[in-house]
């Protein structure tokens, strides 16, 4: 077993909610979890799955399981805030064997001010073909790709949330 099979082996979803999330995104199946690949579905899914909080001013229960965010997504056509959307598309993309890490992320304000701890969540993905980046689909204006570089035991990763984008460094694991 190779090492995009193990991946899908051990994702949560099945090949219904991904096919489901690969309609919403307009693309096919991809053969393989290339940089490339990486780049157009979060493409995609930047112009196709709104960031959004409707949820929270509804009173609606948000559950940040695999499969419930993937439904909101798929089923219910909704978007999302960067917990939903990036736990959603981080799903998808270990579905489809990359190699996704979930990390909690502190992002500057317009003033340059450090916010509180676990304010984001942030994706680094490794793909087959030797490409890593951070593709955050829920940070909302200033959303964006960017790669991602590894600092001793710390990682560094932009704040992406308002403002410009700045490295933020957080604790491994």
């Amino acid at each position: 077993m190779d090492s995009v099979q193990a991946a899908v082996a051990t994702s949560p979803l099945d090949a219904r909610p991904v096919e489901a999330y690969l309609r919403r995104l307009g693309v096919e199946y991809p053969a393989w979890p290339t940089a490339d690949v990486l780049r157009e579905l979060h493409l995609r899914h930047l112009r196709t799955v709104p960031f959004e909080n409707l949820s929270v001013h509804l009173g609606e229960e948000i559950v940040l399981e695999e499969r419930r965010l993937v439904e909101k997504v798929t089923t219910s056509g909704r978007g999302g805030f960067c917990y939903e959307l990036n736990g959603a598309f981080g799903a998808l993309l270990t579905a489809l064997g990359f190699d996704v890490t979930l990390l909690a992320c502190r992002v500057y304000d317009d003033e340059g001010r450090l916010g509180i701890p676990y304010d984001h969540l942030a994706l680094l993905v490794r793909t087959v073909d030797a490409g890593s980046g951070w593709p955050t689909s829920g940070s909302g204006r200033t959303a964006t790709t960017r790669s991602v570089s590894s600092t001793g035991g710390s990682r560094r990763i932009p704040a992406a949330c308002s403002g410009s984008p700045r490295p933020v460094r957080t604790r491994p694991g």
